[in-house]
């Protein structure tokens, strides 16, 4: 957090209340000179009480344009990659003042722009150095995330939990191509704060709204994400779910044979199975190899 930074901030005008709240956000967030800024827009958007995180990802995106922020590189989190960004001050030095009489500019903030950063890892990591991978602005593919040594030991866990959900995510989509390209739409998602749950019931809300159509019909699976089309589903994950009444509808997926049934994996078969629900013959039917 950078007071100074904070307090300059705070008296220039930005032009909106949004913007004015979101750069004060950011602020906060940043070392004195600027830098080292990366924060959940879901969570900016809860504390900030906004409409949604897209109001905070196109004000941001505005402030990119107006040259008032930067995108430095992104950092490795739990759900993917986030984006790091940084306050131009001199940029924000030139907005006019909110008032008349404010103070000069700071020396040590005005023209801190090359001094190291104060770094300071968001879950207590202390004075670990975190290294960023630069990127060009118009480039964001070419980079390889980095992320901080706190991070470190977790590297195995993310990659693991990552490929289940994409598993799962593969399991229910009816038209995965271009994997690399899903990959990068999935993490970017991630990255960028969505529950990964609310992008699977919105693939499974897809994928009965296309039952029957070919495939020619159906979005391609990075077009659907890098579209947000989850979002145009209303279906939202059950937080807990009784896990008799899922098998149940599972096994009636299969005895109906519905045209989805096929993305059901042979493990979750093999529970109806072994409920007594369905038989083996049944799944085999249904396109699923048990």
């Amino acid at each position: 957090m950078s007071i100074e930074l904070y307090s300059l901030v705070k008296r220039r005008a930005v032009g909106s209340p949004t913007k004015k709240a979101i750069l004060l956000y950011m602020a906060d967030a940043a070392s004195d000179d600027g830098s080292g800024i990366w924060v959940s827009k879901g969570n900016m958007a809860a504390d900030l009480e906004l409409k949604s995180k897209r109001t905070v990802q196109t004000n941001i995106s505005e402030l990119v344009a107006s040259g008032l922020v930067s995108e430095v590189g992104h950092r490795k989190c739990r759900n993917g990659f986030t984006v790091e960004y940084r306050i131009i001050l001199r940029a924000v030095s030139a907005l006019p003042p909110t008032r008349a009489g404010n103070a000069p500019v700071p020396q040590h903030i005005a023209g801190a722009e090359n001094a190291p950063v104060q770094e300071m890892h968001p879950t207590g990591a202390g004075n670990a150095p975190l290294p960023v991978q630069e990127m060009h602005p118009n480039h964001p593919r070419n980079h390889k995330g980095t992320m901080c040594p706190a991070d470190a030991g977790h590297t195995q866990a993310l990659d693991i939990e990552f490929k289940s959900f994409f598993a799962e995510f593969v399991s229910v989509y009816p038209r995965v191509e271009r994997r690399e390209a899903t990959v990068a739409a999935l993490r970017a998602a991630l990255g960028e704060g969505t529950d990964p749950q609310v992008i699977l019931a919105g693939a499974r809300a897809y994928a009965g709204q296309q039952a029957g159509n070919r495939a020619m019909f159906i979005k391609r699976s990075d077009t659907w994400l890098s579209e947000r089309r989850w979002e145009d589903h209303t279906i939202e994950p059950q937080a807990a779910a009784d896990p008799l009444k899922v098998l149940e509808v599972r096994a009636q997926e299969i005895r109906e044979r519905k045209p989805w049934a096929r993305t059901i994996k042979p493990s979750q078969a093999g529970e109806c199975i072994a409920a007594g629900l369905v038989t083996a013959a049944d799944c085999q039917a249904a396109g699923i190899n048990v």
